[in-house]
């Protein structure tokens, strides 16, 4: 992906923050930028990315409709000819506006466009009610930011939907497992000092961070069973398959950690996942 300067992004989120705010729609930033968000507050670098991508929370197509025409008629964005639910800017800077609420039927939405117009959804909301901090994206513009165990969360989601299509989703979980100890080293020894009794087990920094993202994911499907089950059911069958696991090759490629080791810190996330 080709480089960008963050300062190129500000026109596009003043837009942004334009039209959420004269349509009084709430939405959170998820994706590639929600993590370098992240990282940016330890000066970690990460592969350059163009996407910005926002879950926008709305009751109905009318709200999500109201987004779009501002953006078009009040700020000069154009309509995606291959995908309904991203708007290019007039510096050509592609926005994925992914609707989630009351507009979902069976934790997908479906609207008019042209080429890609059906998306699932699955997480959003949970994201939405549990797994957002208000954030400085850019100077002097902050918007509420999905947090890394969020981002892994609907990474392994997007990953079981299309897994044919998602194989660096297994890439950036492995990297921010990685680095999540570093970057939440405070909201680790404040909420989860349990991991460093004396009688628990000795851990590496990537396996405390491995349990600490499946509780904090746990904590956002307190509500969904279902999902809980799910994602649980989405690793064990990584874990199951190991060396046969293409997900698990992918994370081992991007650490340049052995299999086993990766099978390790999954089998961590799982474990946070389930809880004592």
């Amino acid at each position: 992906m080709t480089p960008i300067d963050r300062d190129e992004l500000k026109p596009v989120f003043e837009d942004l923050n334009d039209a959420f705010t004269a349509t009084n729609i709430d939405y959170y930033l998820i994706g590639a930028m929600a993590r370098d968000t992240w990282y940016a507050k330890g000066d970690l670098r990460f592969r350059a990315t163009k996407d910005v991508d926002f879950a926008v929370f709305v009751g109905s197509k009318a709200e999500y409709e109201a987004v779009r025409n501002y953006l078009q008629e009040q700020k000069n964005y154009r309509q995606s000819t291959t995908n309904a639910f991203v708007i290019i800017s007039p510096e050509g800077l592609a926005v994925d506006l992914l609707p989630f609420g009351a507009i979902e039927i069976d934790e997908s939405v479906s609207v008019e466009g042209m080429g890609l117009v059906n998306i699932k959804v699955n997480g959003f909301l949970e994201v939405y009610n549990g797994g957002v901090e208000d954030m400085e994206v850019l100077e002097g513009h902050h918007f509420k930011v999905a947090t890394l165990p969020a981002i892994v969360l609907l990474k392994f989601i997007a990953f079981d939907d299309r897994p044919e299509k998602r194989l660096k989703d297994a890439r950036d979980i492995a990297n921010i497992i990685t680095n999540y100890f570093e970057l939440q080293s405070d909201l680790i020894f404040e909420n989860h000092h349990d991991l460093y009794k004396e009688d628990m087990p000795e851990r590496q920094p990537t396996e405390i961070a491995a349990i600490v993202i499946g509780r904090e994911i746990r904590k956002m499907l307190n509500d969904n069973p279902a999902l809980h089950n799910r994602i649980i059911k989405i690793i064990e069958e990584q874990v199951h398959k190991f060396e046969e696991s293409i997900f698990i090759k992918n994370m081992s490629h991007e650490t340049g950690e052995s299999l086993e080791e990766m099978k390790h810190l999954l089998l961590a996330v799982i474990f946070g996942l389930q809880g004592e």
